[in-house]
């Protein structure tokens, strides 16, 4: 999560080169979007540094950036693309934002009620607070524009049915991505939360059975190749 907070720069650029720069409240927001995000990976390293855990927030932050190599490049000429090919892009881009946000503070939730830290949940809650305004500005911008036209909508969904996946994928390898879905949706309590969170998405226009969190924690199940705790409660719907 820290390596996840800490890289929010790199989309940040991808985002600046599609129409989303034409839109000064879009932009205005991302200014404090950014910042904000910046300084809880800082945070989360700070907390990680006083654990015991030998990490540099700074020089990971490098190293995670450079290790995409090619993939980095080929995402922004992608994003670059996207933003010049289709008038809607920016409706995509935030309902992505929604999702995305909506996944962390689920996330940072379902820490704060497993952990005994006392230190780490104070942390966390204030985390909470930042993403919740995120995900509020997000849902009301994707709420608006795709409201505003059928093509935005249609647009949107495909992207999001075809190309999106948990938070972090591809920036860190598949199995901490897995090994974190898992640990945190993986029981019962989990499968409630990602169909909670899916419930949310269906409710924006266009977006009904999407079913996003419940095929990312199938998958994830299924490329471990062995059963969650209280994994036989799930229902997954598609």
């Amino acid at each position: 999560m820290m390596d996840i907070e800490s890289h929010t720069m790199v989309f940040l650029r991808d985002l600046l080169a599609t129409r989303a720069v034409e839109d000064p409240e879009l932009t205005a927001f991302l200014a404090c979007w950014v910042y904000e995000e910046l300084w809880h990976g800082e945070a989360l390293g700070r907390f990680l540094r006083t654990a015991g855990v030998a990490v540099e927030p700074g020089e990971r932050a490098r190293a995670v950036r450079q290790s995409l190599g090619a993939r980095g490049r080929a995402r922004h000429i992608g994003m670059l693309l996207g933003g010049a090919a289709f008038r809607d892009f920016p409706a995509v881009h935030v309902t992505w934002g929604a999702v995305n946000e909506l996944s962390t503070l689920t996330a940072y939730e379902r820490i704060i009620a497993a952990t005994a830290n006392p230190v780490l949940a104070d942390l966390l809650q204030r985390i909470v607070r930042d993403e919740r305004r995120h995900y509020s500005f997000y849902r009301a911008e994707a709420q608006r524009r795709l409201e505003a036209a059928a093509a935005a909508r249609r647009l949107t969904r495909v992207a999001l049915d075809r190309t999106w996946a948990i938070v972090g994928t591809g920036v860190r390898p598949l199995d901490e991505t897995d090994f974190v879905v898992l640990h945190l949706f993986g029981d019962e309590e989990g499968a409630a939360a990602a169909a909670g969170m899916d419930t949310k998405v269906h409710s924006l226009p266009g977006l009904d059975g999407l079913w996003l969190f419940q095929r990312a924690r199938q998958r994830a199940l299924s490329r471990t190749r062995r059963p969650s705790r209280g994994s036989g409660g799930m229902v997954f719907q598609r």
